[in-house]
């Protein structure tokens, strides 16, 4: 399969699009990138738990397509500084490591029902609830800057492929690589919103329970690989 990919990156046009997406995917499913997909869905799980159907469903969809694109931005973003400063991740940088193990500390620690709830809300918080989405965002910026190293090395060939090219087809190339890489994201957090809106409400709760708390336990060390990710740069 990477052979055929890289054959369609060498061939332009058309093929060098359907490559770069290929590549992007293909980087999806790497041990440092896969790990975003529990947390995906855990988070999606966990902070939709307490909402009636038809706004659990809005909510995970519209959580999966942010996170999945604060992804293929960072992805995007890494792009240009490789193009424009020939700066490359070689590792995530050490921030990256201790945001996202916080992050998924936190999410872990709510999906499994351990922080209270809060029930009243003062003047101070409600502001902070209309920019939730931007966070969401900034969560998958900062989850995909921990995943950089397992996608690194096919990144810079495409673009080494790409800068040779003419206008703006290698930013596109670059783009594609990038949206293919949170495909396997966008793909999960799309089944959980239809899988809760097409079950049972007896069904779902029983095993939307179970699996909120799985994905809970596995949040949890994946935070504790984050630290330790993170420990190692020390």
């Amino acid at each position: 399969m990477e052979e055929l990919v890289l054959s369609w990156l060498e061939s332009g046009g058309f093929w060098l699009y359907a490559g770069a997406f290929g590549a992007g995917a293909i980087t999806s499913l790497a041990p440092c990138s896969i790990v975003s997909v529990p947390l995906l869905v855990g988070s999606a799980l966990g902070l939709s738990a307490k909402m009636n159907e038809k706004s659990r469903f809005l909510f995970s969809l519209i959580f999966s397509l942010l996170f999945a694109s604060g992804v293929a931005t960072s992805f995007f973003l890494l792009a240009l500084l490789v193009a424009k400063a020939g700066f490359l991740f070689s590792i995530a940088p050490l921030w990256a490591y201790g945001g996202a193990g916080v992050l998924a500390m936190l999410l872990g620690v709510y999906a499994m029902g351990w922080l209270p709830e809060m029930t009243h809300r003062g003047a101070w918080f409600e502001p902070l609830l209309r920019w939730r989405w931007i966070g969401v965002f900034g969560m998958g910026v900062i989850f995909g800057l921990v995943s950089t190293p397992c996608a690194s090395a096919p990144l810079v060939a495409i673009i080494a492929l790409a800068s040779a090219l003419e206008g703006r087809e290698g930013y596109v190339a670059v783009l594609l690589f990038a949206l293919g890489h949170s495909l396997l994201l966008l793909m999960a957090g799309v089944w959980v919103s239809f899988a809760q809106k097409i079950a049972s409400s007896s069904f779902w709760g029983g095993f939307s329970t179970l699996l909120r708390k799985i994905l809970a336990w596995m949040m949890l060390v994946v935070a504790g690989y984050f630290f330790y990710q993170g420990w190692l740069q020390l």
